[in-house]
Formats: C-alpha cells, sequence, structure tokens
C-alpha cells in the first residue's frame, strides 16, 4: 500500500513496540505477522490517518471504533486473533459502526473463560480449543442480544441456552479442535449447529 515518506514514518513510529506473536507453528506466526502488518496498514491510512480527513460526526465514529481496534492490534500477541481478524468484518464495523462480531482478544477471552471448567489436553490443543470456546460463547452473546431485540422466539432462547450449557460443560479439547470452522465466518454457523441439537 503506498504512503507518503511521512505517513510510513510516523505509522512507523507508532508501531515500533509490536509484540512477537506466538502460533501454533512458526509458519502460522510468520503468516500472522504478515497479516497484522497488512491490518495495520490499511487502518492507519484510512482511518487513523486518512490523507482526506473531514471532521464530521460519522469520520468521529469511524476513528474512535478504529483507534480501539488499533489499541488492541499494537497489544495482542496471539497469532490466530489476526488471521481470524483477516476473515472477520471488521472493516465494515469500522466504517459503519454495524453490529458484527470480532475475535476475542485475549482479555475478553480470559473473561469469557472465567469460572469455567478448565479444557483437558494437550497444551497447544488446550490453547486453540479455549479460543474456540471463547468465539463461540462470544458469538452466543451478540445472538441473544440480536434476538431480544427483534423479540426472538422463547423457542430460539431456550436452544441458546442450552447450546451455552454445551459449550461451558465440555472439557474435552479434541472436541472443539474438530469442530473448529475452516475460518472466522463461519463461527454462527457452528454456533446455530450446536443450537439445533
Amino acid at each position: 500500500m503506498w504512503m507518503s515518506t511521512d505517513k510510513r514514518r510516523l505509522m512507523a513510529k507508532e508501531t515500533s513496540g509490536l509484540p512477537y506473536l506466538t502460533g501454533i507453528s512458526k509458519e502460522v506466526a510468520h503468516l500472522a505477522s504478515q497479516v497484522r502488518d497488512e491490518i495495520l496498514e490499511v487502518i492507519f491510512d484510512k482511518f487513523i490517518r486518512p490523507d482526506d480527513a473531514q471532521v464530521d460526526v460519522s469520520t468521529t465514529s469511524r476513528w474512535k471504533r478504529a483507534r480501539q481496534l488499533w489499541k488492541t492490534l499494537l497489544a495482542e500477541k496471539r497469532a490466530s486473533y489476526f488471521v481470524d481478524l483477516k476473515a472477520s468484518r471488521f472493516l465494515d464495523w469500522i466504517r459503519t459502526g454495524e453490529t458484527t462480531v470480532l475475535p476475542c482478544t485475549t482479555e475478553e477471552m480470559e473473561t469469557l473463560e472465567n469460572g469455567l471448567p478448565a479444557i483437558q489436553g494437550s497444551k497447544e490443543a488446550v490453547r486453540r480449543a479455549r479460543e474456540i470456546r471463547a468465539t463461540l460463547l462470544k458469538h452466543s452473546d451478540e445472538l441473544e442480544r440480536a434476538l431480544l431485540a427483534r423479540g426472538g422466539k422463547t423457542e430460539d432462547r431456550q436452544q441458546l441456552e442450552k447450546a451455552r450449557g454445551v459449550l461451558r460443560s465440555i472439557t474435552d479439547a479434541e472436541w472443539f479442535l474438530q469442530r473448529q470452522p475452516g475460518d472466522f465466518a463461519q463461527y454462527e454457523k457452528l454456533l446455530r449447529s450446536l443450537m439445533k441439537g
């Protein structure tokens, strides 16, 4: 992506302390580093320091959402976060503020996992299973809000709560790994299939 020298220098200054990414393998960490760089460039160029900055309410709102995501991007250490973020609708969320589920940050993951039984398995399997479970729980929270907002059927809310109960009670890492979607956009579909039984 083309940026002026001054703008690129400013971006380099803001991103100088990026943490090393941890992933399942060196290849995944390397891919995630490339994805992180691409996302950082787009957000910085289009939203944080846009060339055609116009001050209006919508621009300010976009800037705030971009800045919120920017802070996460600078701090997040999990490679899987960036791979999932690329497959999410984060640009739509920044532009319009529409309800979109973004990948769980490490902090959100810890909050969603609080009080749940520990997942059992190898260290790497447990780490990924925790991410999958937290992501499904985050999607379930958003689905619940949507159901309540549009007056969803009681049956749908009961099925959602049943699926949440399953997600909260399973401790086998392999169960989550076997159901892991191919990309982030498929998590909602997986949640809906769990709701059906």
